[in-house]
Order: C-alpha cells, then structure tokens, then sequence
C-alpha cells in the first residue's frame, strides 16, 4: 500500500469512529448542566493538583455579559449561556472558548417579574448543547430549541402557556436533559409534572403526572345538593352586630431595635428599659414600599429585629376569646408578659438573634390568625413582644404588623392567610409559594434493570419515570423539604439513588429494586440530616459522598460514606471547618469548590481528612451569592459573577 493509500485508509478509520469517542479523544468539553453526564465531574487529565499561593492564572476576563446564574456550557471551542438585560429581557448567548469574545446573542423572552427578589437577576439554567442544537429554560418557562451557529430558534414552547404548568417561587430554573430523541422538563402543573417533547419539533412524546402524596387517592365524586346539606355540619353564625373589642390595633406604634444585636434575654419582660428603642408606626420594615415606618436596611442584612407594644386592660375576665393577627416575613416568635404564645415558621427549641426562619413566608402582607385566651392578660399593664427572623442573610425585605382583638365568630379563621409571594406577577398560578410540582432540580436519566428511567426531584418527591411513556416507577419522598425548596440533582450509582435538600430536611439513598410483576421501588438504606444540600450539588469520589451541608443560614463542605451514612469529617470537628457553604465540581483528582462568598478552593479529595491544595479570592466580587457553579473544560476554570465571566489556565504545564 502507497502512502498516499494509508493515509486515505487512516482518514477513513477516523472518520468511522463514533462521535461520541472521537469527541472524548480531542476534547474534554462541558456541553450541559453538571458536565457531560450530568454528575459534575469531568475525565479531563493533566491539570494543575496545586494551586499558586494567588491561585491559578487568569486566562481572560469579559464583562457585559448579563445578569443571572446561569453556569456556562462548553462545546466545539464555544461557550453558551443566558443572562437577564434589565427592562430588556432574557437572553442566550455564545462567545469564544478562547477569548471570550461575542459570536451571537439571541433575545428569547421578556423579563419574568413574577415570584420571590431572590435569583430575579437572571435565569439558572445551563444550556445543554446537543449536536448543531442548544436547549434552554428561560425564567418565565420559555423552552426554546436554537441553532448553535447563529442562535436562530428552531422552535419554542411555554411550560404555563402549553401544558399548565405553575411557576415556582423562584421561577424556572432548571437545565433541559436531552434523552435520545427527547427533551424533557418540568412544568409543575396538576396535569404535566413532567413533559418530554421531540428535540427537533417540540411536539409532545409523552406527559407524566406525579402525585404530591404516595398512594393519593382519587378525587371523590361531587357531592349533590342533597348530600351536601345532609353531611356538612353547621357553620357558626356571625352577629352582624357584634363589634369585637380593639386591644391592639392594626397600625399601632411599637418601640423596636433595627441595630443587628440581640437585646438580651429581658427584652420579653414588661420591667425592660427600651427608652432608647426607636418608635414608629406599623407596618413595620423595609423593602416592599408599603411600610408607615422603615427600619434600617442595613447591607448585611440583620437576621432579627425585635418589637415591643405596651398595654392596658382593665378587667380580661370580661373578654370574649381572642385573635392574635400577625404579619411577618419571615418568620417571628411572639411573647406576652415574659411567656411565648405564638410561633410561626420558626424552628423549635432556643431561638437567638442569628437564628433564620425556616424559609420564606409564602405571605408577605397577609395576617397570619392564632387564638389567644384572655385569661393571659393581667389587669393593668401587659407587653407584647415580638422577634421577627428573616429566612436568610440575603433577604431584600422585612414586614411586621399585629393586631389583639376579640374573635368575630364565622369570619376569623385560624392558620395562614392565602399566599401571596409573587407581588410583581406571574403566570399559571403566579408562582405561588409551594405550589407548583416543580422545584429548581435538574433531571438526569438512568438504566435500571433493563429500564430507561428519567429520574427528577420535584417539590414533593424525588421520582424515577418510564423514559418511553412517562409511567411513575417508584417514589422516595423523605429527601423533599416541606416548603418544596428541592434544588440539588440526584446522584445514581449501581442501582442505588441519593438525593439531598435543605430547610430542616437532609439527604437520603434508597435502593432501586424491580419485583416479579416488572414494578420498581425505592427502599431507603440510610437518611442523614448531616448532608442538608441547599443548592451547590454533591459529588461521589470513592465511596465518599462530598457536598455542602446547611441551608440559608450557611453551612460546610462536609464528608460521608455513601454506603452508611457516616460523617467522615469537618460536621463533627466545628474547629476544624474550613470550607464554607458552597458548589462543587470535579475533575483530575481534585474538587473545585466555590463558597458563596465568592473563594475557590482546590481540594484533594480523602476520606481522612480535609486537604486543601490551592484557594484564591474571585476578583472585583458583586454583592450578588455566588451561587453559580464552577465550570472545568480543556483546560481552563470557569467562574461566572452575574455580568462577569472570569476563564483560568489551570493545565498544567508542558515544560
């Protein structure tokens, strides 16, 4: 054979290797959410194992790109992402793998407003490059199929608009999974949890529906006139002319403390001096435009502020029963006479000044309605007090306001007001609190016993479903908070599937098994509330699961054995923590970390012990979290702050 021949015939050997090993063999790209196959590592090789005491040397640096979460893919020498242009809209772009400079930018929808200030600086989502095609999710549930070359959309479709989905509180912030022939996402509607839509025409495959509850039973038949009337009880009349006694009133004026210390612990007390407290009329806050009095907004945004409202009663034995009406955001613990009478979306035990609430009140300007006995009172004076907790350190409002009168029968109702979070808007339910069936996690898909399975975490249940028809298989529900705040992606490893939330709940792993009828369920092996992952992923390295523990009060990178359970380090040696709250990624034997604060640290991973082998401070920081996700491709580390994309050398050296 000439040479001319072998080189024909070596051409033609390459040419016939698949796609997917001749990619792997050149280049080393992140083309989705969590890299190439969706579990945050890469296979990428020969990089820096230490970094330089300034950290690894920054490659290029562009600004303008945009405001917004958005972690960048990476594919064929191009980066893609989304980014929020205020009073514009949402946009995708792309620029280059080697500069960073703009190839093309492509508006895809109006702004979304609808949902909590929180994230509203632009959408989450990671593109997912597929071929000479790139998927996204816009916050508003824009799902739009584009060309890579010029960003020219090939077809769009709306989670609200074409399949009733509701917008979660956060809006949409999940990353399209490509699966064969399909695109799948979450709408979140009573009908369509999921959808998957054919990549190349967006026409529906198949719609699957998730139940909030395991076993749910049907919806009961309506009931006719007849029955109604026959079953439900009585309801109490109201007097139309009965007038409640006032003892305090909406509106009233509170001495409070807005100086981001705890006043001690005799702050309750009716004895306690607040002559230097500030005075004002309620509603109490700041944030929202409809306070009578604004308290300090300071930047760090204190966790508690406290409240204090004397009073006079002169005989309580001649009182009705009281309502106690209280509006808070987030969370508060209300006291009488020294004696704590309510609570709400507090945690239980001791509550101090840095304690957070739970979550977000899913009410804003509602009052929330408790009983009171008037026995409580005393004849004279009385003073209620009242600690307002916001629910994390980057809250942009506080509200306060109470109300003391007597019960009117058949109007006061107690428990909480309907929601009412998305003040600016918002379609399919204008993302109220809690309600959609969609939460902020990403799909991923598995094989299990000779099944393809798509695996989700919704707002109420991490879920695996037939990836050919939608069918539910199994569910596991422990992992989901009570508020639906589910944002990591679950991790799937021989048969056995892990997932993690924050707000009070923690991670578990069930394992998959599939009976002689062809059904499937999870059986749980372990639940951990020392893996409580808000939003920054987990990875498994070695049978040791990684990730950040702790929610909106802050956390730690923490530790264990994926098999049981065990904390392996840092979550029971306090002194010894050293990595705060944050996301991760690997690749080459090291876990890049980014905290919220905005460090990036390089991690040996060791069961042992923590081992840290490079940190550097990001440069020029915003006052934004840094809750984007650190990206590694070919070479170089990606670290996006809203309008800001910063790209680092981190191979190592040929010399």
């Amino acid at each position: 054979m000439n040479g001319d021949m072998k080189r024909f015939a070596l051409l033609l050997g390459l040419t016939l290797l698949p796609a997917s090993v001749f990619a792997e063999s050149s280049t080393f790209d992140w083309p989705q959410w969590q890299g190439p196959d969706r579990t945050g590592m890469s296979k990428e090789t020969g990089l820096l194992q230490e970094w330089p005491e300034d950290g690894p040397p920054l490659a290029w640096k562009v600004t303008n790109v945009g405001g917004g979460y958005s972690a960048p893919a990476i594919a064929g020498g191009r980066i893609y992402g989304m980014s929020k242009v205020e009073d514009e809209g949402e946009f995708v772009w792309a620029r280059s793998e080697s500069d960073g400079s703009e190839i093309w930018s492509k508006k895809i929808a109006d702004p979304t407003e609808g949902g909590m200030r929180q994230g509203i600086e632009g959408a989450g989502c990671t593109p997912t490059v597929d071929g000479e095609h790139l998927y996204v999710l816009g916050h508003g549930g824009d799902l739009v199929c584009m060309k890579v070359s010029d960003g020219a959309a090939v077809w769009q479709r709306n989670l609200i608009k074409d399949f009733g989905g509701r917008l979660p509180t956060w809006r949409f912030n999940e990353s399209p999974l490509i699966d064969g022939n399909n695109v799948i996402c979450t709408p979140g509607g009573t009908e369509t949890t999921l959808v998957a839509l054919n990549k190349s025409n967006g026409e529906v495959i198949w719609k699957s529906t998730i139940p909030n509850e395991a076993n749910a039973p049907p919806t009961p038949a309506p009931q006719t006139n007849s029955e109604a009337t026959k079953e439900a009880p009585a309801k109490p009349k109201a007097d139309p002319n009965f007038k409640p006694t006032m003892v305090i009133t909406e509106g009233a004026r509170w001495k409070y403390s807005d100086m981001g210390a705890s006043p001690g612990a005799d702050w309750v007390k009716l004895d306690f001096k607040d002559d230097a407290w500030k005075e004002g009329a309620a509603q109490l806050g700041y944030g929202d435009r409809d306070e009578a009095t604004k308290i300090s907004d300071a930047p760090d945004h204190y966790p508690t502020y406290y409240f204090r409202h004397q009073f006079e009663v002169s005989e309580p034995s001649n009182l009705k029963p009281l309502v106690l009406r209280l509006l808070r955001d987030d969370g508060a613990v209300v006291y009488l006479n020294g004696e704590e009478i309510a609570r709400g979306n507090m945690p239980d035990g001791k509550v101090e000044h840095g304690t957070f609430a739970r979550s977000t009140t899913p009410s804003e300007s509602g009052f929330y309605v408790h009983d009171l006995n008037p026995n409580k009172l005393v004849a004279g004076k009385n003073i209620i007090a009242v600690e307002v907790h916001q629910a994390d350190a980057e809250s942009s409002d506080v509200s306060f306001d109470l109300e003391l009168r007597e019960k009117i029968v058949g109007k006061d109702k107690v428990g909480p007001p309907p929601s009412n979070r998305s003040r600016r808007g918002g379609g399919g339910g204008g993302g109220r609190f809690g309600e959609s069936g969609a939460a902020y996690s990403s799909a991923i898909a598995i094989d299990f016993e000779g099944q393809r399975q798509v695996v989700q975490f919704t707002s109420k249940t991490l879920a695996g479903v037939n990836a050919t028809d939608g069918k539910l298989l199994w569910r596991y529900d422990k992992p989901s908070n009570r508020s639906g705040i589910n944002c990591s992606t679950p991790i799937y490893q021989n048969g056995q599937i892990f997932a993690a939330s924050a707000y009070g709940s923690g991670g578990g792993l069930a394992q998959l098994s599939k009976d002689e009828k062809g059904g499937f369920k999870a059986e749980e092996i372990w639940f951990s509330g020392d893996m409580e992952n808000h939003h920054g992923g987990m990875l498994i390295i070695d049978g040791c699961l990684y990730g950040a523990n702790g929610g909106n009060g802050g956390g730690y990178l923490a530790c264990l054995d994926f098999k049981t359970g065990e904390v392996l380090w840092n979550e029971r040696d306090r002194d010894k923590r050293r990595a705060k709250k944050g996301s991760i990624a690997y690749a080459d034997g090291r876990i890049y970390y980014r905290t919220e604060d905005g460090d990036v640290l390089l991690i040996e991973p060791s069961k042992e012990q923590y081992i840290e082998r490079g940190r550097f401070a990001q440069s020029d920081r915003t006052r934004q979290p840094a809750w984007t996700h650190p990206v590694i491709a070919n070479g170089k580390l990606y670290i996006r702050d809203q309008d800001t994309m910063y790209c680092y050398n981190v191979k190592k050296s040929e010399s």
